[in-house]
Order: structure tokens, then C-alpha cells, then sequence
């Protein structure tokens, strides 16, 4: 019985795992926006506002908010001067012996 048991436990711990990594893959297999789409998207909303419906390819398609550009700039943050190095700390003494003494 107590083999059973375990048994038991052992199978459904393994399918419960099994089939969350299915669902979670399964997950990721929805259809992707090919470059032509985005293209024909991003031509129709050129002068529109974010979230304005245009027809694209006979679909209604809303126009998705604009990204701001991020500017590569290696010299607009000057870096801070590496800091001084500190003197090395004093040595500790050793502890005094705390158990009897002879």
C-alpha cells in the first residue's frame, strides 16, 4: 500500500510539471506580426495619433504609441573620478586568554 502511495505521488508530481511546461510553451506559439504588416502599420499611422483606427490589408488596426528614439550619448554624463584609496585599517590586538591560568 505504502508503495502505491508513493507511487502515486511520484506520477502526479511528475505529469502536474509536465503539463505546465506544455501550457507555458504553448503559450509562446501565437502568430507573429511579419515585417510587411509592421511596415503597412507603420505607413498608415505615419500621420496619426496613438490609438486612431486605420484600415490595413482590409483590417482594422490601431495605431500603436510612438517610441521616443534613445540617444547614444558616450560624454553628456561626465563619470565620477574614482575615489581616493584610504589608508589600510589599524591591526586589532589579540584577545587576552579568558580561561585559567597555571
Amino acid at each position: 500500500m505504502k508503495k502505491s502511495l508513493i507511487t502515486l505521488f511520484a506520477l502526479a508530481f511528475t505529469l502536474m510539471f509536465g503539463l505546465v511546461h506544455v501550457a507555458s510553451a504553448m503559450k509562446h506559439e501565437g502568430p507573429a506580426a511579419t515585417k510587411k504588416e509592421t511596415a503597412a502599420v507603420t505607413k498608415a499611422c505615419k500621420n496619426k495619433k496613438a490609438g486612431d483606427v486605420v484600415m490595413v490589408g482590409g483590417k482594422e488596426v490601431t495605431c500603436p504609441e510612438k517610441k521616443p528614439l534613445k540617444k547614444k550619448s558616450s560624454s553628456a554624463e561626465p563619470k565620477a573620478a574614482p575615489a581616493a584609496p584610504t589608508a589600510p585599517a589599524a591591526p586589532t590586538k589579540p584577545a587576552a586568554p579568558t580561561g585559567p591560568t597555571k
